[in-house]
């Protein structure tokens, strides 16, 4: 993990109160893996004090070939991120990172269903990027994708120049399918042959509400699962138990999400 004062390379808004921001940061982009997270400080005040978590979106080269350059995706939600929105390009930031667990990737996989629900998308095109480059038996590769209404849809076009197949849920009906993502979960697996097994994964990321669901309709099916957390935190490094989370380790364990996480396997969870 470093600390390091980065420059930021663009921060533009992809849809209303979503941003995007490229940081030139070679010392984490060089160790990051899809999942993990890094903590910002937004500001040199007090006002706010503590620093922000923003999972990984994209880890890029730089001409050199070399990984240099970390994406995040954000959504305005308060003072932090409403100061975040107005930061210009060659502005300083001061960064903590990679931080956590991010996503195990396993060789092997040739069917990959990625889940995300409205911001919860972060991660997966980092992830997407990684198992078409690691997994050379892959055969299938779908993103089933969540929002409230047509503006809380990111990143469809990033995703389909990857190749991957993208549907979409919206709960107004806005844009292709009227309801929630797990509906297009369901319809997928029921109209697919998949490979229950070691060669089909499920990669998911959103609010804990979606998650549960796609969980325990994972569970049904015996298929591999690994979920990324949201959670609030101080720290990020385990030491204020301010981001804990109910596991099954041990019979019935507490982890903390910035630390053992934020990505578990689904079964691990004990949802409340």
């Amino acid at each position: 993990m470093y600390q390091v004062l980065s420059k930021i390379l663009f921060n533009i808004e992809v849809s209303p109160t979503y941003y995007k921001m490229g940081i030139d940061c070679p010392e984490i982009a060089s160790i990051a893996v899809p999942g993990q997270f890094i903590m910002i400080r937004v500001s040199n005040q007090l006002d706010p004090l503590l620093r922000r978590p923003f999972v990984i979106h994209r880890i890029q080269r730089a001409n050199t070939g070399s990984y240099s350059q970390v994406e995040i995706l954000y959504k305005i939600v308060g003072k932090g991120t409403e100061i975040m929105s107005k930061m210009k390009e060659y502005n300083d930031i001061d960064l903590l990172g990679p931080v956590g667990n991010g996503y195990r990737i396993d060789s092997n996989i040739r069917t990959a269903v990625l889940v995300g629900g409205g911001i919860g998308v972060a991660p997966l095109l980092s992830l997407a990027e990684r198992i078409i480059s690691q997994c050379s038996r892959l055969k299938s590769l779908i993103l089933l994708l969540g929002g409230k209404g047509r503006d809380d849809v990111l990143c469809v076009e990033e995703f389909e120049r990857l190749g991957v197949e993208v549907r979409v849920a919206t709960e107004d009906g806005s844009l292709e399918h009227r309801g929630l993502v797990v509906d297009l979960l369901l319809d997928y697996l029921e109209s697919r042959d998949y490979s229950p097994g070691s060669s089909t994964h499920c990669f998911a990321c959103g609010p804990d509400t979606m998650l549960k669901e796609v969980s325990k309709i994972i569970a049904e099916k015996g298929i591999s699962c690994q979920i990324s957390l949201e959670s609030r935190m101080a720290c990020a490094v385990g030491a204020c138990l301010g981001c804990v989370v109910r596991t099954k380790a041990g019979g019935d364990v507490y982890k903390k999400v910035c630390k053992d996480g934020p990505v578990f396997d689904s079964n691990e969870i004990i949802w409340e």
